[in-house]
C-alpha cells in the first residue's frame, strides 16, 4: 500500500535498504544448491552400503525438505523483505512501511525527533551504506529507532537533518502568527503554542550536518 500523505505533506526521499542486504541471501542460496546437489549425488551413487540404498527414497526426501526449508526462510523470506520494505523522509515525519501485507509499520514524526547518527561498519562503509539512528520522543522520554543499511546513509542523514530544520522553522512561523492572532487588540485570549523544541536531547547533534545538497 503506497504511503497516504496529510494535507501540505510531500515526500522528499522514498528508498529500501542498500542491496547488500541481499549479500547474505544470495549466500545462502548458492550454499543450499551446493549442499543439495553434493548430498543428493551422495546418497544415489551404486557404492552405498545395502542400507543407505534400501532407503535412498527416504534421504532423498529429507534433503530437499531441508534444502527446500533453506531456501524458503534463508532466501525468498529476507529477499522479499527486502524488496517490500519501504522507507520515506516527508516533510513531516519518516516512516518505515512494507509495500504489501500488514507487516509492522514505523512511524516517527519530525516534531518528535531530537537526534540522528550514522553508524557505519568497515564493509558498510566501501558501499556508502549505513545505519541511521534516531532518537525521538517528548516529555523526557525518550527512544531509539534504528533504520538498517540505509544507501548513502550520510546523505540521506544530511536530509533529515534539512528537513528537520525546516519543520522547527515551520513550527516557529505558525507558533508566531498564532500569537499575533491572539495578541492584544485581537479580542482573544493569548494561548501558548506548542513549543517546536520540546524534545531535544541535551547537546544533540546531527551525524552529517546541514551541508546542502
Amino acid at each position: 500500500m503506497l504511503l497516504k500523505l496529510v494535507e501540505g505533506e510531500q515526500v522528499i526521499v522514498r528508498t529500501r535498504a542498500h542491496h547488500r542486504a541481499l549479500v547474505s541471501v544470495v549466500v545462502n542460496l548458492l550454499v543450499t544448491i551446493a549442499l543439495v546437489s553434493f548430498l543428493l549425488g551422495y546418497v544415489s551413487r551404486d557404492t552405498q552400503p545395502t542400507f543407505v540404498q534400501q532407503y535412498s527414497h527416504i534421504f532423498v526426501f529429507i534433503i530437499w525438505a531441508l534444502g527446500l526449508l533453506s531456501l524458503v526462510f534463508g532466501t525468498l523470506k529476507p529477499a522479499w523483505g527486502w524488496l517490500n520494505r519501504h522507507t520515506y523522509l516527508t516533510t513531516e515525519r519518516i516512516v518505515q512501511k512494507n509495500m504489501i501485507g500488514a507487516g509492522h509499520a514505523t512511524v516517527i514524526p519530525l516534531a518528535l525527533l531530537a537526534q540522528t547518527e550514522v553508524r557505519q561498519a568497515k564493509l558498510q562503509q566501501m558501499s556508502g551504506a549505513g545505519t541511521v539512528a534516531l532518537v525521538h520522543g517528548a516529555f523526557g522520554q525518550h527512544q531509539r529507532t534504528r533504520l538498517r543499511d540505509m544507501p548513502d546513509a550520510e546523505r540521506f542523514n544530511n536530509l533529515i537533518a534539512q528537513e528537520l530544520s525546516s519543520h522547527r522553522r515551520r513550527a516557529q512561523a505558525q507558533q508566531a502568527a498564532h500569537a499575533r492572532g491572539a495578541g492584544p487588540g485581537s479580542g482573544q485570549p493569548v494561548q501558548p503554542g506548542p513549543d517546536p523544541w520540546r524534545g531535544d536531547v541535551a547537546g544533540s547533534s546531527f551525524g552529517g550536518g546541514y551541508g546542502a545538497y
